[in-house]
């Protein structure tokens, strides 16, 4: 999976739709030093020039900044490595890639030595597993976003799906979403969009696609992403967990999980 190093970008054609806008996670590992500390805000500030702060982002607005940046930090600490062991993290968004890929440039050039940071990138697309009715249950009574004030907790997580999933059509892949029968058990099943039901309304949820195609040696197919209050975080664990029940689920069969990454919303570093 993802090391950290710049990424080249060769655009694959499998299973690619149209890329809408793009959005960097950059993940930082620091020492608990005061001088780092001090260093590791200073870039925070310096990348944030010419960017909407997307810890005020709420439904509320009629129009949408083009670029964002938004700050976090982990609830946990861990001895992990790499992504899973990120103290602090940095999203920035926006509809010229390029310019996100400077933004990681120059938070690497800024924290030096004195910090490692690993680089996932995706992109916002249209839905592709959806219809009137799964519309209406997943996305016209989703929960609105709300500022980071509100709902500050973040949970992120990286997936990929195996090769047998994408050799299936794309209408096969589609009836796994829907309550249906399982074709190895024969017995019937909720399907992911009926199990998730439960976070529809106290979670905001997007999805990221990987913006050079899936099946990518190294990196992941997707990035999830939701936010909630704190009254709402048993209920991500909860979604979580039911979505992993292949008996009600069969989809989670071809999903392999990547680090999960549990953090808060910030103003600034």
């Amino acid at each position: 999976m993802p090391n950290g190093t710049l990424a080249t970008y060769t655009p694959s054609q499998n299973h690619v739709g149209v890329n809408l806008t793009y959005t960097k996670f950059l993940f930082v590992q620091v020492r608990d030093d005061e001088a780092i500390g001090a260093k590791l805000r200073t870039a925070g500030s310096s990348i944030a020039r010419g960017f909407f702060n997307d810890f005020d982002a709420d439904g509320t607005r009629d129009i949408q900044a083009h670029e964002t940046i938004q700050f976090f930090v982990s609830d946990r600490r861990t001895d992990a490595e790499g992504l899973a062991a990120a103290r602090y993290l940095v999203q920035v968004s926006g509809k010229y890639r390029p310019r996100l890929q400077e933004v990681e440039l120059e938070l690497r050039r800024r924290l030096g030595d004195a910090g490692d940071v690993v680089s996932l990138d995706g992109a916002h697309r249209n839905p592709r597993y959806t219809s009137a009715e799964l519309y209406e249950q997943a996305y016209r009574r989703a929960q609105a976003r709300q500022s980071g004030r509100q709902a500050k907790n973040v949970f992120i997580l990286p997936m990929s799906k195996t090769a047998e999933w994408w050799q299936m059509s794309a209408l096969d892949r589609h009836a796994y979403f829907y309550p249906h029968v399982d074709g190895k058990t024969g017995q019937p099943v909720h399907g992911h969009a009926r199990t998730a039901e439960g976070g529809v309304q106290t979670l905001h949820r997007r999805l990221f696609h990987n913006p050079d195609g899936y099946e990518r040696k190294g990196e992941f197919d997707f990035i999830t992403y939701f936010e909630c209050a704190d009254e709402h975080i048993g209920a991500f664990d909860q979604v979580h967990q039911a979505l992993r029940d292949t008996s009600k689920n069969p989809e989670w069969a071809f999903v392999e999980e990547g680090p999960l990454w549990r953090g808060t919303r910030l103003l600034r570093w």
